[in-house]
């Protein structure tokens, strides 16, 4: 789902926010950055041990926490839900019956939220650069961490940081590769970028994340409008594809250490949809260009993103492409 949108918020919905939550999102951008020159450090992070090439981790532009988490989220009721635009798209969580709408304007300037859905601690994360939102459970052998943005990007995505350890971790795939923890891997929950409306339906009880820093951040305007326009990485990837616009939007599957992507321009050659079977898996996926909404359906032994073309390519290099009946594809470009 493309990250221009439009929402609005009823004033009763806003007076409700804690002092706490505002204080919480308070942003470090001012603090200066840290004066390196060990090669082992970035933004004050260590890279001495690492599961990637240390040389691939690079600054962001904003420095370690130049985008601030949310560590304390409020939420209104679903009384104020008509306050909500329709259309605007959310990351929807429901555990053990607390069922919780992330709005997607406010992930985009935040990028974290840590939180406790259920009685589980999770982190409900999005990534403006590569389009891909996740849900990570926060316990990790035995404790419970606490999630910021590092400001530091691999494979032009992101990178999280957890303030126990101070290891850094690929939001993309979910593992730290750097630090303490280099190797340990989250536990991902499946996730869903929707409408409001569309989970509105399915969890009629559900609870809104409200703007935590109005002051400081109008959500009702995408920092990233234009960046989603631009055809290109402004960073180093891995591999490459030009066939497809970068920001072209992406469904794309794994299963058996085998990826494949499904692309929205071929979706909507084939009348939106398709019906596949991958890896011995029946998928079925749709497509709504009006709108730029996916819809699917599969297994849970696949694991389903929705991407940006240019950063599923660059960290799945070897990805089948799902292509209709006929169509034939040029060999890819990496």
């Amino acid at each position: 789902m493309r990250t221009s949108f439009a929402l609005s918020f009823a004033i009763a919905m806003l007076v409700a926010l804690p002092a706490a939550a505002q204080d919480a999102t308070k942003s470090a951008a001012e603090a200066p950055l840290p004066k390196e020159r060990d090669p082992k450090q970035r933004y004050g992070f260590s890279v001495a041990k690492t599961v990637v090439d240390a040389g691939k981790i690079l600054p962001g532009g904003p420095g370690r926490d130049g985008i601030q988490a949310v560590d304390a989220p409020a939420f209104a009721s679903i009384e104020a839900a008509d306050a909500v635009s329709p259309e605007t798209p959310v990351v929807g969580v429901s555990i053990a019956g607390d069922a919780r709408a992330y709005l997607l304007p406010i992930l985009e300037y935040h990028q974290v939220v840590n939180d406790d859905v259920g009685g589980v601690p999770v982190a409900i994360t999005l990534d403006p650069l590569t389009g891909v939102a996740r849900v990570f459970e926060r316990k990790v052998g035995g404790r419970t961490l606490r999630f910021g943005v590092s400001g530091l990007l691999y494979n032009a995505g992101f990178l999280l940081y957890d303030q126990e350890t101070q290891s850094l971790w690929s939001h993309y795939e979910g593992r730290a590769i750097a630090g303490e923890l280099a190797g340990t891997e989250l536990r991902s929950l499946r996730v869903r970028q929707e409408e409001f409306a569309t989970w509105r339906k399915r969890e009629p009880k559900t609870r809104i994340l409200i703007p935590p820093d109005l002051k400081r951040h109008d959500y009702n305007e995408s920092p990233y409008a234009r960046y989603v326009e631009e055809d290109g990485s402004i960073f180093p990837v891995e591999a490459r594809d030009r066939r497809f616009h970068a920001k072209e939007l992406v469904l794309g599957v794994v299963a058996n250490g085998k990826s494949r992507a499904y692309l929205a321009s071929l979706l909507t050659r084939n009348g939106g949809r398709a019906e596949d079977t991958f890896e011995g898996h029946a998928i079925r996926v749709s497509y709504e260009s009006d709108r730029g909404v996916f819809e699917w359906e599969a297994p849970e032994g696949v694991a389903v993103t929705e991407s940006y073309w240019f950063s599923w390519k660059a960290f799945h290099p070897d990805t089948e492409i799902w292509t209709p009946w006929l169509l034939d594809l040029r060999t890819s470009v990496r």
